[in-house]
């Protein structure tokens, strides 16, 4: 059993996938690991990884520091058998890319192979990752390279995964389950399918005119979208003349092209009008860039409120939302 939980900083992800793999213990008891990622670097992290110690303590782990080289720690099928949480990935994907023992530019593919191995060894398998795809303000290259790995990984491994949570606010979200892959957010007699998509939104491409797909950056927004549109001409928001908006088929970045519409001193209500008069548009697809510290910059700080109050009133009147996380489609409406 493979279970791939994801959320936000202080989300309570931890508890709950701690939770998870004594439940699995408990059901079947083999010895107990948990795979430690997070390097200690100042008291702030030594005082994250004391409390998470803490949050062990009595409940029969033993603590791997494990903080690159997966694969290599497992050659001797050291854990064969056993029940294992790793936490967390994003702290293993800044390991591998920046530590000097770990594999730089090949950082996604030591991962993945580190990560298969270990779930062809564990009996039960609980992986812990982050949210931190859903930022407004512009990424440098070295984070942007880093958010794409990471964005590359949980979506590998929420494939390999036989469950996907989601964890906000100690809300506990299932994006995938064991066997129906059942999507919690459909209505009774709605289709789901062993990927995890959302099918009845797809059955309703044919009658309804306007679908907004949303997710953080990398989450395989584009991937779903051309699966379920394929053929569809997507005009990119990060680059198309302003005024292309009012005749276009279906919209890629469009949070990049709401930075734009900005820029230039245009209103939200002169680009809600065009997109109401625009009877082509069928697809939307957006980064959520509401989540995170609230921009210091007084211009980022405005683009964030705006394209989020665009984004509001363009899903009230979208016959169908959904949400991709870790590569998977949810519908919301």
């Amino acid at each position: 059993m493979l279970e791939l939980v994801t959320g936000g900083s202080g989300s309570g992800k931890s508890a709950y996938a701690e939770s998870r793999i004594c439940e699995y213990n408990r059901q079947d008891p083999n010895p107990l690991f948990y795979i430690a990622t997070m390097f200690p670097y100042g008291e702030e992290t030594e005082k994250k990884i004391e409390r998470h110690r803490m949050l062990r303590k009595g409940k029969g782990f033993e603590t791997l520091e494990w903080y690159t080289g997966l694969k290599q720690h497992l050659q001797a099928g050291s854990l064969q058998g056993s029940d294992v949480l790793l936490e967390c990935m994003s702290n293993l994907v800044a390991n591998e890319m920046y530590m000097e023992s770990g594999a730089g530019c090949h950082a996604d593919q030591a991962i993945l192979e580190g990560i298969q191995e270990l779930n062809q060894q564990c009996a039960n398998l609980v992986i812990v990752t982050n949210e931190v795809f859903s930022e407004s303000v512009p990424d440098s290259p070295e984070m942007k390279e880093y958010k794409r790995i990471l964005g590359k990984i949980n979506r590998e491994i929420a494939t390999m995964a036989d469950q996907v949570t989601e964890v906000i606010y100690g809300i506990v979200k299932q994006k995938k389950e064991p066997d129906t892959m059942v999507n919690r957010t459909e209505k009774p007699g709605e289709d789901s399918n062993k990927s995890g998509d959302s099918v009845m939104c797809q059955k309703e491409n044919q009658e309804k005119r306007f679908q907004i797909i949303i997710g953080g950056a990398f989450q395989g927004k584009i991937q779903y979208a051309t699966k379920t549109y394929p053929g569809l001409e997507l005009t990119d928001g990060f680059n198309c003349p302003l005024d292309e908006i009012g005749n276009c088929v279906a919209i890629n970045k469009f949070h990049s092209f709401t930075r734009r519409w900005l820029l230039e001193g245009r209103t939200k209500e002169a680009l809600l009008t065009i997109l109401g008069k625009n009877e082509n548009l069928q697809l939307l697809i957006s980064d959520e860039i509401g989540y995170g510290l609230v921009p210091i910059d007084d211009f980022e700080r405005e683009y964030r409120e705006f394209h989020g109050r665009v984004m509001t009133e363009l899903a009230e009147k979208a016959d169908c939302v959904e949400r991709v996380v870790c590569g998977i489609p949810q519908r919301i409406k």
